[in-house]
């Protein structure tokens, strides 16, 4: 006799299939920035309808600009993760418009870089509120909405510092990261029953204006490159496409509560 089984039946996919986003709205918070530019490209590229949304509608209108030169489809959307009530107006906006983001990309964030001995309150305020505040409640008022809808996908943004001590004058902004990684568990633990799945990326050094500052001369990078990062290279914000657009589809169905790490090995070099 055949064993039994209580797993799920498989059937046959095309990859094709497994990766697309056709049909879906996908919102990426940042989007202006290096990160959040390259992940709304490909979240276009698989088939989303992207909504670009940045502190300012100037620089999330030129990121569609770009997506749509690209062959994306895009909404602009002026949303301040800082504000509660620029978070509520953007959803509403949202609402009004009959736009109904089945993916979240918590893509914005900040980096105000201090020795632990010397952060001030404003720098530690501000990063929080951005890293953490502004990813937990865009992502509460996301989900709130897909769970009367059956379901959806969000994707916090962390950092492989929410893992490990990367580098020095970094606490304020591990702290936040770390938090990230603890309320993408604590979000997809709870929100499973309503079919909405929680992950987060973990970026390692990745080439984008946030980081230009730790990465100041060539001979900088190549120390960093040599006794960190095993793949031989600083990261470029493309290489998060797969990651993102992995934990956006049904690619990853069966996945939550994850975080999944873009670092080009540094964590194996710890």
């Amino acid at each position: 006799m055949p064993a039994t089984t209580t797993s799920a039946p498989h059937t046959l996919f095309s990859p094709n299939g497994l990766f697309s986003l056709d049909g879906l709205t996908a919102l990426v918070t940042g989007a202006a920035g290096g990160l959040g530019r390259a992940q709304s490209l490909a979240l276009g590229a698989a088939g989303a309808r992207v909504v670009a949304s940045d502190v300012s509608l100037d620089a999330a209108r030129r990121c569609c600009a770009y997506l749509e030169e690209n062959g994306v489809d895009c909404l602009p959307l002026e949303m301040d993760a800082r504000s509660l009530e620029s978070i509520d107006s953007a959803f509403d906006a949202l609402d009004a418009a009959g736009e109904c983001p089945g993916i979240v990309v918590n893509n914005a964030g900040v980096s105000l870089r201090n020795d632990a001995l010397n952060a001030t309150p404003e720098e530690f305020d501000t990063t929080l509120s951005i890293n953490l505040r502004g990813t937990y409640f865009v992502a509460q008022r996301a989900a709130r909405r897909m769970s009367e809808r059956g379901g959806g996908r969000i994707v916090n943004v962390s950092s492989i510092g929410g893992l490990v001590v990367d580098g020095e004058r970094s606490s304020v902004y591990d702290a936040s990261k770390a938090a990230v990684v603890q309320v993408t568990k604590n979000m997809a633990y709870e929100w499973g029953k309503y079919g909405i799945r929680v992950n987060s990326i973990a970026p390692g050094y990745m080439r984008t204006a946030m980081t230009s500052d730790l990465l100041p001369t060539k001979d900088v990078e190549e120390s960093l490159v040599r006794t960190h990062i095993p793949l031989g290279r600083v990261g470029e914000p493309g290489d998060l496409a797969g990651a993102v657009i992995f934990l956006a589809s049904d690619a990853s169905a069966y996945v939550t509560g994850h975080t999944l790490t873009v670092d080009g090995g540094w964590l194996v070099a710890v």
